[in-house]
C-alpha cells in the first residue's frame, strides 16, 4: 500500500502522482488534488499503476456515485464519483496534454465543453451474459461478471432489458435502440434460441438476432432532420441527440474554416451522417465497413445527384482534389496513412472528430507537421460518467507551409 497526493488527470479516468522513488502513478478510482491510499497493481520502470483503497484526503468534487452497480465493481461509469463539473475539468485537461505531451501542439486554441444529460441516454449497450442466461458488465479490474439491475445511463429499454431478459448460452448481447423510433435491435453471440424478455417486452417490439444475421438486420433512428437505417453491423453515435449536436459542430467548423466547400471528403462516412447533413456541393463518402457503406447508400438515396459513396478503407481510397475533408475515425485513429491521404487532397481545411484523447493527439501532431494549424476544439460530453471523450476539431492550411 502507498499514499499518494494526486495532481492532475490521467486518461484512463483516474488521477496521477508519484511515488516516493520519483515514478509516475496513475491512480485508479482518484480524483486530481487528493491523498489516497492506494494498492499498486501493476510496476514498471519508468510509472506504476495503482487502485485507490481509501480516501485520505477528499477532493470537493468527489461524490457518492448514484448507481448500486458502482460500489459492486462495475467497470462501465468509472467516473460517477466526480462531480459533472470536474468530468468536464478532467477531461479537457485529458486533451490539452493529448495536444502538448503526444502531439507536441504548442499552440492550443480554448477547449469548449457543450454538456449533455447524463441520464438514460446510452441507446447501445455491450452486455456479458453468464450461464444462466442473465446480463451484466465486466468487473473495472477483471473479467468477473457484474450484475445491472440498475443502469442509469442505458437507454429506459436497455436498462429493462438488462435488468431482466435471459439468453441462456450466450456469452455478449449488444443492445441497440431507436430512441426516437422505438426500435430494439439485440445482437445475441453467440445465436441461442431459448430466450426470455421482461413483461411489456416481445418478439414484436424486440427483434433478436445472431451475429451473422446482424449485418442484414436493421433499426431506424431519427437525427438532425432525417432517418437513418443502421445495420447491427454498422455504427451510429449511442445517442440521436449526441448526433445532432457532433452534425452542428461539424457545421460550423467547415462554415467558419471553409464557407461551402465546392468539394468535400468525409472520411470513416458510417451510415452517412456528416455527408447528409453538411453545406457543400460535390460530396464523396469513403467508408471501410461493408454494413455501413451500404446503409450510407440506402440513407443518401435523395442525394445521389452530389453524395458518392464509396466503399473502401482509408489505405485503398485513392484521394482527388477536395476544398475540405471530415474525418471520423474509430478509436484508433487516422494514424499517418490516413493524414497522408488528407494531405494528398490538398484540402485547406479538416474537421476532425475524435473519440480518443491519445488518438486524437497523435492525429493533431501528425496535421500540424504536414503543414495544418490547429484553430478550435470542442468537447462534446457524449459519455458522462465515463472517462471517454468526443472531440470536435478544426485544422486551417497553413499558408506560410504551403
Amino acid at each position: 500500500m502507498v499514499v499518494v497526493e494526486t495532481t492532475g488527470a490521467e486518461s484512463g479516468g483516474g488521477a496521477v502522482g508519484r511515488l516516493e522513488d520519483g515514478r509516475t502513478v496513475f491512480v485508479r478510482g482518484a480524483l486530481p488534488g487528493e491523498r489516497v491510499a492506494a494498492e499498486v497493481l501493476e510496476q514498471r520502470p519508468r510509472y506504476a499503476v495503482a487502485a485507490v483503497r481509501d480516501v485520505l484526503t477528499a477532493s470537493p468534487d468527489r461524490v457518492t456515485p448514484p448507481c448500486r452497480s458502482v460500489a459492486a465493481g462495475c467497470g462501465g461509469c468509472d467516473l460517477q464519483h466526480a462531480t459533472l463539473r470536474a468530468q468536464h475539468s478532467m477531461k479537457v485537461a485529458v486533451v490539452s496534454d493529448a495536444l502538448r505531451r503526444i502531439g507536441k501542439v504548442t499552440a492550443i486554441p480554448p477547449i469548449r465543453v457543450v454538456e449533455m444529460a447524463d441520464l438514460a441516454f446510452r441507446t447501445t449497450v455491450r452486455a456479458v451474459a453468464r450461464s444462466d442466461g442473465s446480463l451484466g458488465f465486466r468487473h473495472a479490474r477483471s473479467h468477473e461478471w457484474v450484475a445491472a439491475p440498475q443502469c442509469l445511463v442505458a437507454h429506459p429499454i436497455a436498462a429493462r432489458i438488462l435488468g431482466g431478459a435471459r439468453f441462456p448460452g450466450a456469452s455478449e448481447v449488444t443492445i441497440r435502440i431507436g430512441a426516437r423510433t422505438g426500435d430494439t435491435l439485440v445482437v445475441v453471440d453467440p445465436a441461442v434460441g431459448d430466450v426470455s424478455l421482461p413483461p411489456g417486452l416481445d418478439a414484436d417490439t424486440v427483434r433478436i438476432v445472431g451475429t451473422a444475421e446482424a449485418a442484414s438486420a436493421f433499426l431506424y433512428e431519427e437525427a438532425a432532420g432525417r432517418r437513418w437505417r443502421i445495420s447491427g453491423r454498422s455504427f451510429f453515435q449511442s445517442r440521436p441527440d449526441g448526433a445532432e449536436v457532433l452534425v452542428t459542430e461539424v457545421r460550423e467548423a467547415l462554415r467558419e474554416l471553409a464557407g461551402t466547400p465546392r468539394r468535400l471528403v468525409d472520411l470513416c462516412a458510417g451510415v452517412g451522417l456528416f455527408a447528409a447533413t453538411v453545406d457543400a456541393g460535390e460530396v464523396v463518402a469513403v467508408e471501410a465497413n461493408r454494413a455501413a457503406a451500404a446503409d450510407a447508400r440506402y440513407n443518401l438515396a435523395d442525394l445521389r445527384e452530389r453524395v458518392t459513396v464509396i466503399a473502401t478503407s482509408i489505405e485503398r481510397w485513392r484521394p482527388s482534389p477536395a476544398d475540405a475533408v471530415i474525418a471520423d475515425p474509430p478509436r484508433s485513429g487516422l494514424r499517418r496513412v490516413g493524414v497522408e491521404r488528407i494531405v494528398a487532397t490538398g484540402a485547406a481545411v479538416v474537421v476532425l472528430v475524435s473519440c480518443d484523447a491519445g488518438s486524437f493527439g497523435r492525429d493533431a501532431g501528425l496535421l500540424t507537421a504536414a503543414g495544418y494549424r490547429l484553430d478550435r476544439v470542442t468537447l462534446v460530453d457524449m459519455f458522462p460518467h465515463t472517462h471517454h471523450v468526443e472531440v470536435v476539431a478544426g485544422f486551417v492550411a497553413d499558408q506560410r507551409s504551403t
